[in-house]
């Protein structure tokens, strides 16, 4: 799959190695001002790709992944949450897996999407991911 580099959510891989109760942002927003009808009426998809497999010391760790939106380009706690998965178990996180997010349009109230992750259960030990907005949940 190709993804064009202004729908990506993460310039740089988000590393979610890090402490438990941490949320980690991708560092990139995707502004909506140019489009009137995201998906033009297809559904889309906030799709994250684990690009190294998770752990964590007795893996029990766990991941939140979530869309938000925003007034500005920061994505940070300020950003509202538009949609998130169940924890999920890092040791069903590995290298390759894909976690595509439907974003439900009407939902999206703000100029700017972006992508976070929170870490749960454990300290997570290892594990990176990119993300991007795809009009497919290539899932495979």
């Amino acid at each position: 799959m190709y993804v064009d580099k202004e729908l990506l959510f993460t310039a740089t891989a988000m590393d979610l190695s890090t402490t438990s109760g941490s949320v980690v942002y991708g560092d990139c927003a995707i502004n909506l001002s140019a489009v009137t009808d995201i998906g033009k009426g297809r559904p889309v998809y906030a799709v994250f790709v684990i690009d190294v497999a998770m752990a964590s010391a007795t893996s029990t760790g766990t991941v939140v992944f979530a869309v938000v939106d925003e007034e500005d380009e920061t994505i940070d706690t300020s950003s509202v949450e538009i949609v998130q998965t169940d924890p999920l178990l890092v040791t069903r996180l590995t290298e390759g897996k894909v976690i595509a997010i439907p974003i439900p349009a009407n939902l999206i109230t703000q100029q700017y999407l972006g992508v976070r992750a929170t870490i749960g259960g454990e300290t997570t030990t290892a594990g990176t991911c990119t993300a991007f907005l795809a009009l497919e949940a290539q899932t495979n």
